[in-house]
Order: structure tokens, then sequence, then C-alpha cells
């Protein structure tokens, strides 16, 4: 089996989206009613969770403030 590194900006993206499925798990809430919350619409939401490369730093916040995401948490997608 051939090893896959991924490229940084790759690890980035994952790391944001494995940050807001754990942040939905924790709240108890699915994408439909984080959509409904935020006032936004489900593709929307639901393309960046799944693609957040896709996402300006202004919807990641939006999304981690909505979450209750800890400082802590946040800083982790940054490095």
């Amino acid at each position: 089996m051939p090893i896959v590194h991924l490229t940084k900006t790759e690890e980035r993206e994952a790391r944001a989206e494995r940050l807001l499925r754990i942040a939905l798990a924790d709240q108890r809430i699915n994408q439909r009613d984080l959509a409904r919350k935020m006032n936004r619409k489900y593709c929307t939401v639901n393309k960046r969770i799944n693609e957040p490369g896709t996402c300006t730093l202004y919807e990641l916040w939006d999304f981690l403030d909505e979450l209750n995401v800890p400082p802590e948490e946040r800083a982790k997608i940054l490095y």
C-alpha cells in the first residue's frame, strides 16, 4: 500500500473539518439546524463544513462562534 502525504493545505482543511464536525456533535445539532440558526442556506453550510477551503475566515469564525468552540480548539486550525 503506498504512503499518502497530505499537503499543508489539505492538512489544514482536514483539521478544520474535523473541528467543525466535533463541535456539531458536541452541541447535538445537525447541519440543517445550524443553517436555520445562522439564517443561511443548508447547501452553503453543508459545503463549508465538507470543504472548509471554500470558507472565508469570517464564515469560519461565524461557525465557530455559533458552535461555542473554545479559543484553544480554534487555535488548532491555525498551526
